[in-house]
């Protein structure tokens, strides 16, 4: 099993699209496919929209391996669940809840969020920190109910930008407050190649057991290149012990990104044959 992000080449909003890259992913062999489209902007889905992407996935014999939500990060947006505006913070916390229905009907269990940290202000003004998780808190407080009736769980992923020890504060606070009901940590092995440059692997083994969902593709080190496993420097080898060791739950979800490289139908297949390399090196343990 193996699953690939809806927005593979990338995010193009027509109906008739949106549905050829589900066909595409299912014509390469791909189990599920980790719902991505709008995954940063203020979209809020229709229930008829979400009605019609499960008839496509149905169509096209795909399950769903969880829903990237948005935390509202377009300039222009005002949706923002760490808002300190209250009722920005109210319409960012029901964008959430949107993609949770989303996830509910899609039978996806989990969605995967971004918690964007103003760490620049933190060293600058330490009891900024405290104000800011004041608000986030509050947002997962009132959205802790409305995912347990659900059944749908919270993936934090690690970010590209954000030095390890703030990193480290937000997940232990996170994980102190919240139970593995409703939060977990999605690791994304890009990014922790980016920040981790002593051990790319940190956060997985630090939260091994909240280790719910994974966002996996390679670059050198550098840039969110979002490549294909084994084209950069991403230790996989030992990643495949630690994710065997987790509770994470099969198909293993690449987040690689087609970007024009070469023809379409290799990509897909070349990706498709490393995940499932990785898959097998996982199974392997």
């Amino acid at each position: 099993m193996l699953a690939l992000t809806s927005d593979f080449d990338n995010e193009n909003r027509v109906s008739k699209d949106i549905r050829e890259k589900l066909q595409l992913i299912a014509g390469a062999g791909f189990s599920h496919v980790h719902w991505c489209h709008e995954w940063d902007s203020s979209y809020i889905y229709s229930v008829y929209e979400m009605l019609q992407i499960k008839s496509w996935c149905d169509e096209f014999g795909l399950k769903v391996k969880g829903i990237h939500a948005s935390a509202g990060r377009d300039k222009s947006d005002l949706k923002k669940y760490c808002s300190p505006n209250e009722y920005n913070r109210l319409a960012g916390v029901d964008l959430i809840k949107n993609r949770i229905d989303l996830a509910q009907i899609l039978d996806a269990g989990a969605i995967v969020l971004h918690f964007y940290l103003p760490w620049q202000e933190f060293e600058k003004n330490i009891e900024s920190r405290e104000s800011f998780y004041c608000i986030a808190l509050k947002s997962f407080d009132e959205m802790e109910g409305y995912c347990k009736t659900r059944k749908i769980c919270i993936c934090i992923e690690n970010d590209l930008a954000t030095p390890q020890k703030h990193t480290y504060f937000m997940f232990d606070t996170l994980f102190e407050r919240y139970d593995k009901d409703y939060m977990g940590l999605c690791f994304d092995t890009g990014h922790a190649l980016m920040i981790c440059k002593e051990n790319c692997l940190e956060y997985a083994e630090r939260y091994i057991d909240r280790l719910f969902m994974i966002h996996i593709h390679d670059n050198q080190g550098e840039h969110d290149e979002h490549l294909i496993p084994f084209e950069g420097r991403f230790d996989w080898e030992n990643f495949a012990r630690v994710l065997a060791n987790s509770p994470y739950e099969f198909p293993i979800l690449l987040e690689s990104a087609f970007r024009n490289r070469g023809d379409r139908a290799e990509w897909l297949k070349k990706a498709f044959i490393e995940g499932n390399r990785f898959a097998e090196m996982v199974s392997a343990e």
